[in-house]
């Protein structure tokens, strides 16, 4: 709900508020961000900043309206530059007249109740409400207009700004970042999320000190190097207590975030597009429109400010078509076969997995031209008739027969310089006219802001999907952007390649909605709201490891719910690392989000194989909980990563105990859920048998005779014997759990094992089960 007098602005949503005014000197003021107030007649005074007298050398913006405020001591919701305030900007323009001085003032306001916003860019659905705020720069007749949606069920705010040029002169946009705020430095930490490929989300967190933090990806993506999304907290903040404030931004392209505290305490917060080689000229009645930014704030801690983004996300950012629409469990071939795959090997895999839960087979790379490597072929979708002698259709149709629909992988953004396509249309790449182009895994990108480049993609697609009974695409990208074309205008290049791409997502989409298309990037390389606006789910990594992925989905869990994570379960040892993971683990750590194999049964032994079939059994019967329950990451340690998930009425649980590193003697644990409504609850621990040759030369102390662990002997009697489950099970009041908790059964600690002991090794991981019971029944599962 948007309240204002034509002089203070009150956005409030359900829990929030967020407050400015406009002052006598034209200036947009910030006045207040954070859990919702109220604000009896427009009077702002005790939440505003109060200014006083002018401070030292500052420049004083207008003296003769106001001879004490000066822009860089003032909390201000829109700034510019070259008028006294030495913080970074949101917006630089240049023309010949005004030079890079521009002197916005406040215009007036819009108030949308009906929104309908056209956009070449991905638009949050969904707000309540909109508010713009116009500025003028008289002189050069330049406006910039600063426009809000707020979600009130959510608790988030979408902020962007749209430049238009009014006047003869042209004007080049050097910056045009979406969002400012300007707050007191309340002992600030900002943590942003970097990596590489394969190591996507590491955390970094670091204390606002005087000075600018900046993470910026420049590799034309939004990038495994640093996410979008970032935090800012309190210091002392908690899960469940303290200030926290979450940013991201809905765009796929170069991004620039920027945490600031200069010398007076404001700290600005700046998001946007970043302004490295950018250079956009609008001529009279041309308009530049950046992303948006999308942030939200919480009292109670980094869990309520996750449940905030991910309610956005799965309400406000996903494709509607697919808005709570259950994902499938997907075999996909790439780990088990890589490019080396006959049609009949295909449906030998896909029959294996349609038994241990599978749904829909997704063929990956290699399947067309002479793509049997990755250096030549990319680029020519004609299907490979030596592997697929019946083509797509026919492979699909006996997919199908077997019970599974059918998925495809495609990379249309990219080309080998082996390839029809770039003997046809070498004109056709990103490419500079004055140095031989770099490659990234033997390939160049096809230059998507060339129209007749969009059209040849989304017509070859096409009529690849129209071709077979084709439900599920991975959409993938594999290489950073180098070497952008010497072309007039080539500062504007970065931004409308992004705009081509979401041109070709927005059409494919439009063209086959039923589609459920993934998202991917060699792994998390764009992971963003941007495509998330189009499609419903991405690749989290290409790191399949349960281990590394714990961090990695820990991390994105910051702004990204569960349904948006896709991630797989692989062979042991991994194909990242070499490290060997349990099945047990591995399915723990996949199971929160969109859950899928990329393994050969043929190569899983009996003991895994059984255990698979219990696992995914688990997991369909509480799917809509893993994909689209409510996450809250749990106390941990530097032995164990914990969190748990809600149903929407918060009568069932599932909370996963990761456990990093082993130690002897380690000491007990207690187990705690929140947010259950009262009442008594089933724990079910599904305790798990172990294969006798995890306990290694112990085994010959239950053995009546000397046996090699490693010996053929021990392997044939695995198959027959086990170690016994632990049994953790109990009836317990939701009063308990909600406090300290249920104490579990020890761990093993080299003195012995029966049901009451668990059995945790290094990256080892168990999920547990809290169902809502009548106290009069206590026996379901």
């Amino acid at each position: 709900m948007v309240i204002t007098n034509d002089k203070v602005f009150i956005l409030n949503t359900k829990d929030l508020s967020y407050v400015f005014h406009v002052d006598e000197t034209g200036l947009v003021i910030h006045d207040y961000f954070g859990q919702r107030i109220e604000v009896d007649n427009f009077e702002i005074g005790p939440i505003s900043q109060k200014i006083s007298v002018a401070k030292g050398t500052t420049v004083i913006y207008k003296e003769d309206v106001n001879p004490n405020l000066s822009m860089d001591t003032t909390l201000l919701e829109f700034s510019f530059p070259h008028k006294g305030d030495y913080k970074g900007t949101p917006i630089l323009l240049k023309n010949e007249k005004n030079g890079y001085v521009f002197d916005f003032q406040y215009e007036g306001y819009t108030l949308n109740k009906d929104i309908h916003i056209e956009s070449e860019l991905p638009t949050p659905h969904g707000a309540n409400e909109e508010l713009i705020i116009h500025f003028i720069e008289k002189e050069s007749q330049v406006r910039v207009d600063v426009r809000f949606m707020v979600f009130e069920e959510s608790d988030v705010y979408a902020r962007n700004m749209v430049i238009i040029n009014n006047g003869e002169a042209p004007v080049d946009v050097l910056k045009a970042l979406s969002l400012q705020l300007d707050m007191f430095n309340n002992n600030y930490t900002v943590t942003h999320f970097t990596g590489g490929w394969a190591s996507e989300m590491h955390d970094d967190v670091l204390p606002v000190k005087p000075g600018r933090i900046v993470h910026e990806s420049l590799t034309g993506f939004s990038s495994h190097k640093t996410n979008p999304l970032f935090v800012i907290r309190n210091a002392n903040a908690s899960l469940d207590h303290g200030e926290v404030m979450i940013f991201n931004l809905m765009y796929s392209g170069n991004h620039f975030n920027q945490v600031e505290l200069e010398t007076y305490g404001i700290v600005r917060v700046t998001s946007g597009i970043s302004p490295f080689c950018f250079d956009f000229k609008l001529n009279k009645g041309d308009k530049f429109e950046a992303p948006y930014a999308v942030f939200t704030y919480s009292n109670q801690g980094v869990n309520q400010g996750r449940i905030n983004m991910h309610n956005f996300v799965n309400a406000n950012v996903v494709n509607p078509e697919f808005k709570e629409v259950l994902r499938p469990v997907v075999i996909n071939n790439w780990e088990g076969t890589n490019f080396k795959f006959t049609e009949s090997r295909l449906l030998s895999l896909a029959k294996s997995a349609k038994k241990y839960g599978a749904e829909l087979f997704v063929l990956d790379d290699g399947w067309f031209s002479t793509r049997n490597n990755d250096s030549e072929g990319l680029g020519d979708y004609d299907v490979n008739k030596k592997k697929l002698p019946h083509g797509l259709e026919g492979l699909a149709q006996r997919i199908n027969k077997i019970g599974l629909k059918f998925g495809l992988w495609f990379e249309p953004e990219s080309i080998n310089q082996k390839s029809k396509l770039y003997e046809a249309h070498p004109d056709w790449v990103i490419a500079n006219q004055t140095s031989k182009p770099s490659l990234g895994r033997h390939q160049l990108l096809l230059d998507l802001s060339k129209k007749e480049v969009q059209d040849y993609i989304i017509e070859n697609v096409s009529n690849i999907l129209n071709r077979a009974n084709i439900e599920y695409v991975k959409w993938d990208m594999n290489r950073h952007m180098s070497d952008i074309p010497s072309i007039p205008n080539n500062g504007e290049f970065f931004h409308r390649y992004i705009l081509g791409l979401y041109h070709v997502m927005r059409e494919l989409v439009k063209r086959f909605p039923k589609v459920l298309f993934e998202g991917c990037a060699s792994g998390g390389n764009r992971f963003d709201l941007g495509i998330l606006s189009f499609f419903p789910q991405i690749w989290a990594s290409d790191d399949t490891d349960a281990f590394e992925r714990l961090r990695i989905q820990y991390n994105y869990s910051y702004g990204y719910p569960l349904s948006t994570l896709s991630n797989h379960i692989s062979s042991t040892p991994n194909q990242q690392t070499l490290r060997e993971i349990s099945i047990n683990t591995r399915f723990t750590v996949a199971m929160f989000g969109v859950i899928g194999y990329e393994l050969l049964f043929s190569e899983v032994d009996k003991f895994d194989k059984d255990r698979s079939q219990v696992l995914i059994g688990t997991y369909k019967k509480r799917r809509e909980i893993f994909q689209f329950g409510e996450f809250r990451a749990l106390d941990s340690n530097d032995h164990s990563l914990r969190w748990q998930v809600l149903s929407e009425d918060k009568k069932h649980a599932v909370v996963a105990v990761n456990y990093i590193h082993q130690e002897i003697n380690p000491q007990e644990t207690y187990l705690s859920v929140k947010g259950l409504v009262p009442g008594k609850y089933l724990v079910n621990g599904l305790g798990i048998e172990h294969d006798i040759r995890e306990f290694g030369n112990l085994v010959n102390l239950i053995s009546p005779f000397y046996v090699n662990p490693k010996g053929g002997l021990v392997k044939l009697l695995s198959h027959f014997i086990k170690m016994p489950a632990d049994i953790d099970q109990y009836v317990v009041d939701s009063s308990v759990l909600d406090s300290n908790g249920i104490k579990l059964n020890p761990q093993w600690s080299a003195s012995g094992i029966n049901e009451k002991v668990r059995v945790m090794r290094d990256f080892s991981s168990r999920f547990y089960l809290f169902d809502y019971v009548e106290e009069e029944n206590t026996n379901e599962n």
